[in-house]
This record gives C-alpha cells, structure tokens and sequence, in this order.
C-alpha cells in the first residue's frame, strides 16, 4: 500500500515536471532571504500604474486593467513566484498540489495540477480576476476560460529561462515589478556563488551523472529536461546526455554500460517521505547494479523531488544540492 501511495505521489510530481532559496555555503543574501522579505513588506500599491500589457506564453498581449485581487495559480512553480515577490494577499486559490510556502493551505484548493482534473465550475466559483497557468500543459484550459471572459496569462514551466520571463510577467501583471526584479537578481547571483564555490574541485573531470526519475520503467532526466539543465549548471556529465527526449524511459542495459560515478533520486517529502536508507540500500542490492561506480563508491543521494522538479525560486536549493553530491569537497559540514 504505501509503495502505491509513492509512485502516485511520484507520478505526479512528474507531471508537474512535465508542466511545469538560500545556498547554505553561500552569499548570505539569497533568493530564500527575498522570499521571506517580500511576505513581510507589500510593494506600494502605485508602484505600477494600469492598465498594463503582460505578453504570455502564447505570444498574446494581455491587458489587465487594474491590480489583481483574487488570482488563481494553477501550478505549483507559479504559486511560489506570486507568494516569492509578495503577492500572495492577492490570491484567493491554487491547486491541491500547490505546498510550498505552508501558507497555501490557507486558499481554497482546486483539484490537482493535471488539466484533465481541474473544474471550470470551482474556477469560476472563486470569481477571479486573474488565472495564472501553465504554458502548453495548459494551452485548451486556457482557451475555455477564455471562452467564459475569465482572464488569463499562460507562463511555461521547463527551464531558467523560464523561471526568469514568468516571474517577469507575473511580477509586471500584480503590480509588483520591483521585486521580480530582486528575485530574478538574487537567483542568478546564487546560481554564479554556488558555480564559483565548486569550480576549484572540477580539476579532476566532471562527474557522470543519472538521474532515476521512475524505477518501473526505468526512466531518467534528459539534457532537455530542467533536471537535467541543473546537471549541467554544476558541470555534472549527464551519461544520458544523448537523448533528444525530456524524460526518456532507458534500458537497465544501457544504464550499467554507461556506468554513472553519481546517482540521484528523488524524494518525497513530510509524512509521504519513505526513510531514505531503505530506499538506497533497495538499490544497492539490485544484483545487477552492484558493480556500477556510484553503487560501489556508495553515492547514490536522494534529493527532494519539489526542489528540483519544480521551476521556481526555490531552484537554487535544488542546484545546490546537485551540486552537494556531485562536489561533497565543495561544501564541507560544519
């Protein structure tokens, strides 16, 4: 029963993959520490003057006439922007996957992530001003909305560069301009302090890395995938760096053939976090995988799937703990 329950909460954290912050050893001013500045202190309210012209995803201009009041996000990554650059008292609700900050759970939540399950009838209901989505995950949910006058600005979900053009976007449509600003800043000056922290331990080559999205099959992150950018930010060697795929299902095979120095998992998290030495000492008892280098020289991390799964501000927590396993050297414990 409770491996059932992990793959159904894994198999949805891939579909937020699919759709779409403080280093501990670095800069003290961090993405993390403009987060929590921005709960605390509101943008003044004419900071933007309206109407204002947000350019989305889809390539469409669309005018917002006055400073939003009851925003819905309907993923994940984007809820963390609205609440990162504090517009999250503009909010009236989000998607039952939407966890982070814990003070989600105080908006109404509307089914999950996935288009298929989300009710245009409990959208409505909330009479929103405002529906933040996804890019091509939610291109037809779009359309219906807008088919019914609900507003909508679509923002995709799969990169750093997408990180930057939604929060961008979102800070120009919520009026709160000054702090995407500050947010995109810090994130970039984190990304540059944790790749200067570990470029003194690269000189004896670049770490061959994968990446285990799902175990049955057996699929990994791709160079296409946000995962695997993050590899590479870190100047980690993803050894399924060929595939032309986001997240391609991959043969045990090949995997043991290409033979990884470092393998990452992902894990859940709270009371859906199963203990983390089961699930390595589980792999490291697969027979076959046993001579592989990241099973014998025992690096194999697990790594919390919503911090490197999810495009977000919290993208720099995710890098730097790739960059903890692919360079432990780099970040001594105190």
């Amino acid at each position: 029963m409770n491996s059932h329950l992990n793959k159904l909460c894994l198999l949805l954290c891939l579909w937020g993959m699919i759709a779409g912050c403080r280093p501990e050893a670095t800069s003290p001013g961090s993405a993390q520490a403009v987060q929590s500045e921005a709960k605390e202190t509101r943008e003044p309210q004419n900071s933007v003057a309206y109407p204002v012209t947000v350019t989305d995803y889809r390539g469409q201009d669309v005018t917002i006439q006055k400073q939003p009041q009851r925003m819905i996000s309907l993923l994940p990554s984007h809820t963390e922007i609205l609440f990162a650059i504090g517009a999250a008292e503009q909010m009236v609700g989000c998607t039952t996957l939407c966890d982070y900050p814990p003070e989600t759970s105080e908006l109404k939540k509307i089914a999950f992530a996935n288009p298929g399950s989300i009710s245009l009838e409990a959208l409505v209901e909330l009479q929103p001003d405002l529906i933040i989505l996804g890019g091509d995950y939610h291109r037809l949910l779009a359309e219906q909305l807008e088919k019914i006058q609900v507003p909508v600005l679509s923002f995709e979900s799969q990169s750093l560069a997408d990180i930057e053009k939604s929060i961008q976007g979102i800070a120009k449509a919520t009026g709160h301009t000054s702090r995407g600003k500050q947010l995109i800043h810090q994130i970039n000056a984190d990304i540059q302090a944790i790749q200067e922290q570990i470029k003194p331990f690269q000189e004896r080559g670049r770490p061959r890395v994968f990446y285990q999205v799902w175990d049955q099959p057996l699929m990994t992150a791709g160079p296409e995938s946000f995962i695997g950018e993050l590899i590479t930010l870190v100047s980690g060697e993803n050894i399924f760096s060929d595939v032309k795929i986001a997240y391609p299902q991959v043969s045990e095979e090949t995997l043991i053939v290409r033979n990884p120095d470092v393998i990452l998992l992902p894990g859940l998290k709270n009371n859906q976090q199963a203990d983390p030495r089961e699930a390595i000492a589980t792999l490291q008892q697969r027979p076959s995988w046993q001579e592989m280098t990241a099973v014998k020289n025992q690096r194999i991390y697990i790594i919390e799937d919503d911090l490197i799964s999810r495009p977000g501000p919290r993208v720099v927590q995710g890098l730097q703990k790739v960059a903890q396993a692919l360079y432990p050297e780099a970040f001594p414990k105190p």
